[in-house]
């Protein structure tokens, strides 16, 4: 990744949505772990909605870089969510309940927000792959997905990376998820 998309990780702007498409799960390990290891160091508190197969690799990673993920968890300024069970909450059979969506979701922002008592609103970042997770079988309803993460956004004023995997038939986004985002990484 280059140094622009290194800065952009590493201090996006309040209301940024972020789209990294990436080949490798090793390249969104990186970007994930540089995205919330740059918040934590700030005080914010980082929401990670992750699907399976990144779980392990990214708190391994950020294991590694010597954060102490316990004390994180329990101090709310790192959160895990399961990306999979999360979209379960509001998507049916291709289906989007949108307020359902913005409520789940504005909930987890909001404990994020004033995860310890002591210091109350602090700033939150996002990471999020549930938008990958239906992309091939539900493409217009993952482009609805991504307006209805603006709308979050906005409301939350959070910054939020989501990304997408280019492996298989698939090499670039199609034009109506990709305009959904203010920055495009690779």
């Amino acid at each position: 990744m280059n140094s622009t998309g290194r800065e952009i990780l590493s201090s996006p702007d309040p209301q940024s949505h972020i789209v990294y498409a990436y080949n490798d799960d090793s390249q969104l390990t990186e970007a994930v772990c540089l995205f919330a290891a740059a918040g934590i160091r700030k005080i914010e508190s980082v929401l990670l909605i992750l699907s399976d197969r990144h779980y392990h690799s990214v708190r391994e990673f950020l294991e590694q870089d010597g954060f102490d993920l316990e004390e994180l968890e329990s101090t709310g300024h790192l959160l895990f969510y399961d990306a999979r069970g999360l979209l379960s909450s509001f998507l049916f059979d291709g289906i989007l309940d949108e307020l359902k969506f913005k409520m789940v979701v504005g909930a987890l922002i909001e404990k994020a927000k004033g995860g310890n008592k002591r210091r109350k609103n602090r700033q939150v970042r996002v990471f999020g792959e549930m938008v990958d997770l239906i992309l091939k079988l539900h493409p217009k309803t993952t482009e609805r997905l991504e307006q209805l993460w603006n709308d979050v956004i906005a409301q939350h004023s959070v910054p939020l990376l989501c990304a997408y995997s280019l492996s298989g038939p698939q090499d670039a986004l199609p034009s109506g998820i990709h305009s959904c985002h203010s920055h495009a990484l690779a």
